[in-house]
């Protein structure tokens, strides 16, 4: 009877055992394509969208460690690999996942080339979007926390300060590139000029005191100095009607660096803090800039 109880009980105890290994094995999962360069991604919100991440090197699948997150955000010619791959190094020496989504065109009809550079066209929620992409990364990855990084060059950088008026509650620090038109934070005019209606638009209200806390970083091309002349036509995204007040190339600047440097100021009336960089010998490329914004971002990350 004894040896009956015994047996019956260390039978009990190895099928215990099992199970409770069994329960709490770690079962690796990711393949080739989701560590280092992976291929790009479908949105899941609207596969119209995708995006490409970076994985540093060393990163563990079933590991403990939490990365933070770095959002790369492209110019018109739409090259997220490039920003991908001048950012790689510094993934890896400062443990940081990239992101770099790819907003095409003819999403929504034939050249629509400024598509996501306003945010909101014709109905779709860029910000949002975005927004989802950091959470599936999220979702997959472990990250240090619910903020990110954000840098954009061009088409980029005219994406990511207006990004930045909408949802700076997720943003640690954002680096601004050379936009080729800004927004002011202005209660007088309408978007895209200024936000009046950033509610009523937007569904969102403006939070100053949020945007004070996030650290902000402006660079342009010392040479970036091509200016248009031409006035905003009918069939331009940025059409605000006739003689709207600030709607054309030129109100806030005659080139990159002028638009750049008022927007600056703007921000600095406002109680946000900002550091700029003019590149030397750099004209309208993102590679040249990168250097400065890979020194922004490590100040950064050491605090």
């Amino acid at each position: 009877m004894n040896v009956l109880i015994k047996s019956t009980f260390l039978f009990v105890a190895a099928l215990f055992a099992s199970s409770f290994t069994g329960a709490s094995a770690q079962v690796k999962e990711f393949g080739w394509h989701d560590k280092s360069v992976t291929p790009y991604i479908a949105s899941q919100l609207d596969p119209r969208f995708s995006f490409m991440l970076y994985i540093p090197k060393g990163y563990q699948e079933n590991g403990t460690e939490k990365c933070e997150l770095l959002v790369l955000v492209h110019g018109t010619e739409r090259r997220p690999d490039v920003y991908i791959e001048h950012m790689r190094e510094f993934a890896d020496k400062n443990r940081v996942i990239l992101l770099a989504p790819l907003f095409p065109i003819n999403t929504h009809g034939r050249q629509d080339l400024e598509n996501y550079k306003l945010v909101e066209y014709k109905a779709t929620r860029y910000d949002l979007i975005l927004l989802s992409m950091a959470d599936e990364t999220a979702s997959k990855y472990r990250l240090a926390g619910n903020t990110f990084f954000m840098h954009g060059f061009s088409g980029g950088g005219h994406f990511t300060h207006r990004f930045f008026y909408l949802h700076p509650h997720r943003l640690r620090a954002v680096s601004i590139g050379a936009p080729g038109l800004v927004t002011l934070i202005d209660n007088t005019s309408d978007w895209w000029v200024g936000t009046r209606d950033l509610y009523r638009r937007f569904n969102v209200k403006m939070n100053l005191d949020a945007m004070r806390g996030v650290s902000v970083h402006m660079v342009v091309g010392a040479e970036d100095t091509d200016e248009w002349n031409e006035p905003i036509t009918r069939d331009s995204e940025y059409w605000m009607g006739e003689g709207v007040k600030g709607a054309d190339y030129n109100t806030t600047g005659k080139n990159r660096i002028e638009r750049l440097a008022t927007l600056k100021t703007n921000y600095e009336q406002h109680g946000i803090k900002v550091s700029m960089d003019t590149v030397p010998a750099a004209d309208h490329d993102e590679t040249k800039l990168f250097p400065a914004v890979r020194k922004f971002l490590e100040g950064e990350l050491a605090k």
